[in-house]
């Protein structure tokens, strides 16, 4: 069995794989001060929980957001297996053709993102991640990832609110009741999804015009924690497809397999 893994900002997410079969997803809280040991008594707790042992774990493929984490996370999967994770990074054979300045800098998320859309598609392609922060993966009309755009998640904003707005506590992050909030709460919810949304959609016309295709030609993918609530409040029509980053590492896998 393959386990996928993405170590995020915020999150490690999990995702375990019979052949092409996607078993179950999980995901804990990124902690940088755990030790390789602590960790692998969460991943042996949490296969326990949907009825998986870690000692079928044949294969690791690990796409490390946080790199310092992943000689730990490693160690803590080596507990079970004598199988060395491959890593997604620099001098990896992708199969994809990355043309920005400096193709090293592209995130390993990313690069997974990148190649799990293949299985949909060759041409023009953004592919939106919702999750602590917002990113825009582009990709032009041979498929080629020719550029990425960053900018403060649903997650990030709330953070910064309670940090630093007076009487701002914080707020459950779920999909606003109405675009005018009549309560801090609904307020702040619904600058943070309709915002997230409305940025979106206003910069889905102007990736088409800097690439010089018709909107209609460019085809729309979203994944991340808060995606299906974000898309439900755009007016462009995304694919949402929630284990986007896995196929990718999936996908990875194989190729260097």
């Amino acid at each position: 069995m393959l386990l996928a893994c993405n170590i995020g900002n915020t999150e490690i997410a999990f995702g375990l794989y019979d052949n092409d079969t996607l078993l179950f997803t999980v995901s804990i809280a990124t902690k940088p001060l755990r030790s390789a040991d602590e960790y692998a008594i969460l991943i042996e707790q949490l296969f326990r929980l949907h009825g998986y042992a870690v000692c079928d774990i044949t294969d690791v493929i690990l796409s490390p957001v946080v790199p310092a984490l992943s000689e730990t996370v490693a160690d803590a999967i080596s507990h079970f297996t004598n199988v060395r994770p491959m890593i997604v990074g620099a001098g990896m054979k992708t199969g994809l053709k990355i043309r920005i300045d400096n193709p090293s800098q592209l995130g390993a998320d990313l690069v997974a993102l990148a190649c799990g859309v293949k299985q949909y598609t060759d041409g023009a392609a953004v592919i939106a991640s919702v999750d602590a922060a917002t990113t825009l993966t582009v990709l032009d009309q041979s498929g080629a990832v020719c550029g990425v755009i960053i900018m403060p998640g649903i997650v990030c904003g709330a953070n910064a609110l309670e940090r630093d707005a007076a009487q701002i506590s914080q707020i459950a992050l779920k999909a606003p009741r109405c675009v005018i909030g009549k309560t801090t709460a609904d307020a702040v919810r619904s600058g943070l999804f309709y915002g997230c949304a409305a940025q979106l959609d206003g910069l889905i016309p102007k990736i088409a015009q800097e690439l010089s295709v018709p909107e209609e030609n460019l085809s729309l993918f979203v994944t991340g924690k808060h995606a299906s609530d974000v898309i439900a409040l755009c007016s462009h029509p995304f694919f949402h497809i929630p284990d986007l980053l896995f196929r990718g590492l999936a996908a990875l896998h194989r190729r260097g397999s």
